[in-house]
């Protein structure tokens, strides 16, 4: 058997070495190979946790670079950076810095115009809004004050003219007061005045009923002898100047005629004036024909006439007459006649006007238009009477005078 050298020894030594060498080189390998599996696996669960909050393309982005640049010199992380600024806008905004995005949406969506319009324009606009109302707030208290001042102003002339209402009112009540005791005494003398003169008021009234009574017999017991002595006095007319009641000539009965007719002014010319005694006022009757003027053989009464006219202007040969009435189917024209009644240039006619007249047509009969009518008559040249006697022309009777009635026993005494 061969013997070991130093040679053997040294191989085995180093392929032991060598052994050795090459298991550790393969667990150190095995070892990377681990540690570099579990970096990769950790590189890319960063990766995917970085692309949560980044993509490489939004990297690129200006607005991302410049909220990294912003972060770097407030020497933060950009997500600290981020929320830190995310805090402080909310807490700006709405007070509370852990408000989640959907509940500011929903606070948001409680704002009015805030869906349209950004926060700060939409504050601004409220903001200028407020100037407004904070101004007319100013110039409405402004207005209040110098209301005030005013009402206040006023309260006190109220109670000037108050205090000086209230003496005025205690002059009155002190002057009330004495006429009031005046008029107390004043009321206890006519108390003894009417019970001194009811007794004569009463003897007074008593014959004054008595004279009344007397009056109206007599005036019933004249009027009988008026009626009498009319009759008597018609008889005798007709008895011994039969020629007077006969009715004149239609000829007789003209007084004029119509020279020309102005129908532009509805005025007509007569041919009688001043020395006619035509005087202003006076009326006449137009007729076609002086035989229009024939009295009705049953009545005795004279026609009515186509026309009435009214002397406006008297001249000295002529006048001027308005037409009052008029027909339009028998029109005035040249030539036609007039007559009044009572006109006549040649005699004076006496009347006797007795009784209430209506000259104006209103429907009460009175004294005055009683003496208006007498008063027109002795204008035309009439003259009134008050008896009637044998020569007597006209006799106008108006309505019958009502007494008034007796007065009562406790009526004063005018």
């Amino acid at each position: 058997m061969a013997a070991r050298t130093g040679a053997s020894v040294g191989v085995a030594v180093t392929i032991t070495i060598l052994g050795l060498v090459s298991v550790a080189l393969f667990v150190t390998t095995m070892v990377f190979y681990g540690r570099s599996q579990s970096a990769q696996n950790q590189l890319n669960l960063a990766r995917e946790d970085y692309a949560q909050f980044v993509s490489d393309a939004q990297r690129e982005h200006a607005s991302v670079r410049a909220v990294l640049e912003e972060s770097r010199q407030a020497r933060q992380s950009v997500v600290e950076y981020l929320m830190t600024g995310r805090a402080q806008m909310l807490s700006a905004v709405t007070g509370d810095q852990s408000m989640s995005l959907a509940a500011f949406k929903e606070t948001l969506a409680g704002i009015e115009g805030a869906e349209s319009t950004p926060l700060v324009s939409l504050i601004q606009n409220k903001n200028a809004e407020i100037a407004r109302l904070t101004r007319r707030a100013e110039i409405a208290e402004q207005e209040r004050r110098a209301a005030q001042l005013a009402a206040e102003n006023e309260a006190e002339r109220v109670a000037a003219i108050e205090a000086a209402f209230g003496a005025q009112g205690q002059a009155l009540q002190s002057d009330v007061g004495n006429i009031m005791n005046q008029l107390v005494e004043t009321r206890r003398r006519l108390a003894e005045m009417e019970d001194k003169y009811a007794g004569i008021i009463d003897e007074k009234d008593a014959a004054h009923r008595a004279t009344v009574t007397e009056l109206e017999t007599t005036v019933d017991d004249l009027r009988n002898q008026l009626v009498v002595l009319q009759d008597q006095l018609l008889r005798a007319r007709n008895q011994g100047r039969t020629d007077i009641i006969l009715p004149l000539n239609e000829e007789a009965l003209v007084d004029g005629q119509i020279d020309r007719v102005d129908r532009a002014v509805n005025e007509v010319i007569l041919s009688i004036g001043r020395k006619d005694k035509v005087v202003l006022g006076m009326t006449f009757a137009v007729y076609s024909s002086p035989t229009d003027i024939r009295p009705d053989e049953l009545t005795g009464e004279y026609p009515k006439g186509k026309a009435v006219i009214e002397v406006i202007r008297v001249e000295d040969a002529f006048s001027r007459a308005r037409i009052v009435e008029s027909s339009e189917g028998n029109p005035i024209i040249r030539g036609d006649v007039i007559a009044n009644a009572v006109y006549d240039p040649s005699k004076t006619y006496k009347f006797v006007v007795e009784g209430l007249f209506d000259t104006n047509g209103d429907g009460l009969a009175t004294r005055y238009e009683r003496d208006e009518l007498a008063a027109l008559i002795e204008r035309w040249g009439g003259t009134i009477v008050d008896e009637v006697t044998g020569d007597l022309d006209f006799l106008v009777l108006g309505q019958r005078p009502v007494l008034p009635p007796a007065p009562s026993a406790g009526a004063p005494i005018p």
